[in-house]
């Protein structure tokens, strides 16, 4: 078991992407190192004595440098002996105060076909399209034991933190540009994370916070709830890759 909060911490300078993850008593845990010059979509997890202990593959077999031809969604950690520890997919979900919204379907009645019902076809179309694609989306981090395999837990941003979601999904590129370029917004933006354990709606059981700070960039995570050693095995480094995309995410709109 860890001690907590767990800190999560990047360089003010690096090459590539990298964070350090630190124990609640200072002590090191790992270092997650995704170079910037690489063939493979393949981030290492070393420990404090340099060994390898864990690797991140992504699903895209090639890549030619990671800001510019990345494009990997899914994410496998393995140790280095490539036996599973978890599988890591990626997507836009409707936020859950949406969960109950469903899809309208149209009322034919009585069998056959009329101008009434084809126009009542046509509206439904248009009324789904729209609650789809109109409705607030957050991307969302899903935690399987394996790939297509079973749900281990849920990575998802804390209500009233996820406004960047809002500005990638509905704002012109003009208008993000406008809002990011405000002094210091970047540096202000404090987003949270829920972990879960199980369904996506069953209760907190770890928060990962962004410290804010002018310099360098820190995450804390807090324990709320309950979570078994083996369960901390594959959370840990799910959260640590989590935490690598999501900055990168906001880095890449504000740049």
């Amino acid at each position: 078991m860890y001690t907590y909060p767990l800190k999560f911490e990047f360089p003010m300078i690096s090459i590539g992407r990298q964070v350090d993850v630190t124990n609640g008593d200072g002590r090191f845990i790992m270092r997650a190192i995704d170079p910037f010059f690489s063939f493979k979509d393949s981030i290492q997890i070393i420990d404090g004595s340099g060994n390898e202990v864990m690797r991140a593959n992504g699903d895209t077999s090639f890549r030619f440098m990671f800001r510019l031809f990345s494009f990997s969604f899914d994410w496998s950690i393995t140790t280095p002996d490539e036996k599973m520890i978890a599988h890591i997919d990626r997507y836009w979900a409707r936020m859950e105060e949406f969960k109950n919204v469903t899809d309208i379907g149209p009322s034919y009645g009585d069998a056959g076909l009329s101008v009434g019902k084809i126009v009542g076809a046509m509206v439904a179309t248009d009324v789904n399209y729209n609650i789809r694609n109109n409705i607030p989306r957050r991307l969302v981090y899903e935690v399987l034991d394996r790939e297509g395999g079973s749900v281990l837990g849920w990575i998802v941003p804390s209500r009233g933190t996820g406004w960047v979601d809002y500005l990638e999904n509905f704002l012109p590129y003009a208008t993000r540009r406008q809002i990011l370029n405000l002094p210091f917004i970047s540096r202000a933006y404090a987003p949270s994370y829920e972990f879960k354990i199980g369904d996506l709606y069953s209760p907190t059981v770890l928060v990962l916070k962004k410290q804010r700070d002018l310099f360098v960039d820190k995450y804390v995570l807090e324990k709320t709830g309950e979570l078994t050693d083996q369960q901390e095995r594959w959370a840990i480094p799910a959260l640590t890759l989590a935490t690598m995309f999501e900055r990168q995410r906001f880095k890449d709109m504000t740049n």
